[in-house]
C-alpha cells in the first residue's frame, strides 16, 4: 500500500494542474517574496483525517492555488482553466506507480488583485480526498500444509 504524504500529494496535484497552464508557467510550493508573472503556487492549507472503518481512513486535504500574472484577465483565465479541468469530468488525479487516485472535490477562486510588487494574483482552493488503509497486524505464515485424505466406507 502506498502511503501518501502531503509532499507527494502536492506533486501529483501540480502535475495535474500543469497540463492546463501556459508552458512558460513555473510551479512553486511556497509563495515567493517577490512574485513575478507566470508563477503558479500550490500549497497545503488543511489536513483532515477521519476514521471510516477499522480497515481504512479518509484524508481530506485543501490546497491553496495562487496564480500570478501581468493583468487581471491572465490570472482569471488561468484559474478558469484549472476550474474547467477539475469540473469537466477529470475529478481523479492518478497516483504514480499505483492504481489509486486522489479525488477532487470542489474548486473555487476569488477576485484578482494587484500585489505590492505590481503583478496581479488570484487565489483559489481545491478540496481533495484519498482513502488509505490502516496498518494491519501481520501474522506468521503457515509454511507447510499437508492434506490428509480419509475415505469412510460403511460396512453392512
Amino acid at each position: 500500500m502506498i502511503g501518501l504524504t502531503v509532499l507527494s500529494d502536492m506533486e501529483y496535484i501540480a502535475a495535474f494542474v500543469k497540463t492546463v497552464l501556459p508552458p512558460t508557467t513555473q510551479i512553486k510550493y511556497e509563495v515567493p517574496a517577490q512574485p513575478t508573472k507566470d508563477i503558479f503556487v500550490v500549497r497545503p492549507l488543511v489536513n483532515d483525517y477521519e476514521s471510516e472503518t477499522r480497515y481504512h481512513y479518509r484524508i481530506g486535504r485543501s490546497y491553496q492555488f495562487v496564480a500570478y500574472g501581468a493583468d487581471v484577465p491572465s490570472v482569471l483565465n488561468t484559474m478558469g482553466a484549472v476550474a474547467r479541468e477539475v469540473n469537466d469530468g477529470k475529478t481523479m488525479i492518478p497516483i504514480k506507480g499505483s492504481q489509486r487516485y486522489i479525488r477532487c472535490g470542489s474548486f473555487s477562486f476569488g477576485a484578482a488583485f494587484k500585489t505590492e510588487g505590481g503583478v496581479y494574483a488570484c487565489v483559489g482552493v481545491l478540496e481533495t480526498e484519498v482513502r488509505e488503509a490502516r496498518a494491519q497486524e501481520q501474522y506468521e505464515k503457515i509454511m507447510h500444509v499437508y492434506p490428509r485424505y480419509e475415505t469412510r466406507i460403511p460396512i453392512e
